[in-house]
């Protein structure tokens, strides 16, 4: 018996050590030089989809199933609103141009960019009425993943990767969302887990590590954004930069220092921060955690770039693309959950900690960023009203759950934990949260007048 159980640790430890040497990661394809006129890239889908004077852009936050669910009954009022009919079709829905999408948010911005007006009811058919948490931990837990997942070149960030592709995108890339994609164009981003830094999951980003994004499957970028650290393990990406004739572009940076009393703003050039990426030696391979942990919101790339161009040149470079309005509507799905850590004398669990430590900085991050966006949407329409030439009208709708009516219903929305499972009767109370915050936003009914 002692020889058997013997024989059998071995063969044990002789699979699992097999195992590790035949999962091993798969390079994005590399790039020998840049074509700007190739890839997935944002700026031809604005100046092509701008022709009726209108740029629409639905953000929907980070918050797993409860950021999914909050922006699903967002997107279904919009599929029952009518506005003045385009090449794009007759309602709300059909006419947004631009689904920027962040860690759970990305899950629907993905997927809408796919599939369209039939996003309403493909997504909750496919994702939020299924307990996709519970496959995913079964397949971390599952022995026929064990083999794998000794291996130093795949985690749990991959088993996410895969059920995604098994629910939702069935191993679709983003040459998909290039040339075959329903909806509106998705900017979908993660967090640089060495450096901080925001990774677009755009070709003109892409162009900097010369990879070529249509490669890439779409699962995977989500499950990078959605990598909530210590939950689900890094994903990895290969970089190739420095060896495909990419021009960096000037990155500048806003400075302020006091002079006599007197905040004094200067702009400087600086390295860009794809110059990171150059030395291919150095960083041979990229990992990516949560894109919540850089910009939660999706606003904040907007904010860097007025910050550096100025609202002046903002406004002029706009005005090249003959736009009447832009309109950015922002879905955030921040919770407030009440705990009883303060009640007691006892030292905070693991949990807790775990807790604060991720969430705290995202929720100060998230409540700057709104609070700079509103001021310079303020700035640029007096702004607009100063300056000469055709008028380019900037809205913004903020819908937070913190924004709800008080009763039972925020009550219950606030306490709605992070993860990838709602039970309906959630689902359903986010729906009916996104009804309520349209019905009651002056800016959303502004806007509408203004489209319809």
């Amino acid at each position: 018996m002692d020889k058997l159980r013997k024989s059998f640790s071995i063969l044990v430890t002789v699979t699992l050590l097999s195992a590790c040497n035949l999962v091993t990661y798969q390079p994005v394809e590399t790039i020998s030089r840049v074509n700007e006129r190739q890839g997935y890239r944002l700026r031809p889908v604005i100046t092509e989809n701008t022709q009726d004077g209108n740029l629409i852009a639905v953000m929907f936050s980070g918050g797993g199933s409860r950021a999914a669910a909050l922006g699903y009954g967002v997107l279904e009022q919009f599929k029952n609103t009518r506005v003045h009919p385009t090449a794009k079709g007759v309602t709300l829905l059909d006419n947004i141009d631009v689904v920027y999408g962040v860690s759970g948010g990305s899950v629907l911005a993905s997927y809408f960019a796919l599939e369209g007006r039939d996003v309403v009811p493909k997504f909750a058919e496919n994702f939020l009425k299924k307990n996709f948490q519970r496959e995913v931990i079964s397949q971390v837990f599952s022995l026929s993943n064990l083999p794998r997942l000794t291996s130093p070149q795949f985690g749990r960030g991959d088993l996410l990767q895969e059920q995604l592709n098994i629910v939702l995108y069935h191993g679709k890339t983003f040459d998909d969302l290039d040339k075959r994609r329903k909806g509106p164009f998705a900017v979908i981003s993660a967090t640089d887990m060495n450096t901080g830094l925001k990774m677009t999951f755009t070709q003109d980003m892409f162009d900097g590590l010369c990879l070529n994004l249509n490669d890439l499957e779409i699962a995977r970028a989500v499950a990078a954004s959605s990598s909530v650290p210590l939950v689900f393990a890094p994903l990895t990406l290969n970089n190739h930069g420095g060896n495909c004739h990419f021009t960096m572009p000037k990155e500048f940076i806003l400075r302020e220092q006091t002079v006599n009393g007197l905040i004094v703003k200067n702009i400087e050039e600086t390295k860009h921060m794809l110059a990171q990426y150059q030395n291919v030696r150095e960083r041979p391979y990229i990992h990516l955690v949560d894109g919540g942990l850089t910009d939660n919101l999706g606003l904040a790339g907007l904010l860097d770039m007025s910050d550096v161009l100025g609202l002046e040149q903002t406004y002029e470079q706009v005005q090249k693309l003959n736009l009447k309005n832009i309109v950015v509507i922002n879905v955030n799905a921040q919770n407030e959950v009440q705990n009883e850590v303060d009640k007691s004398a006892d030292v905070p669990g693991m949990g807790e900690v775990i807790n604060t430590i991720i969430n705290v900085p995202i929720d100060k991050a998230t409540q700057n960023s709104l609070r700079r966006f509103r001021e310079f949407t303020d700035n640029w329409n007096r702004y607009k009203m100063k300056k000469s030439g055709p008028k380019v009208s900037l809205h913004f709708v903020g819908l937070s759950m913190k924004d709800l009516p008080e009763g039972e219903l925020k009550k219950k929305v606030l306490n709605i934990g992070t993860s990838f499972y709602l039970p309906k009767s959630d689902v359903d109370d986010l729906r009916r949260a996104a009804q309520i915050l349209l019905q009651n936003s002056a800016e959303y009914h502004e806007v509408l007048r203004t489209l319809q």
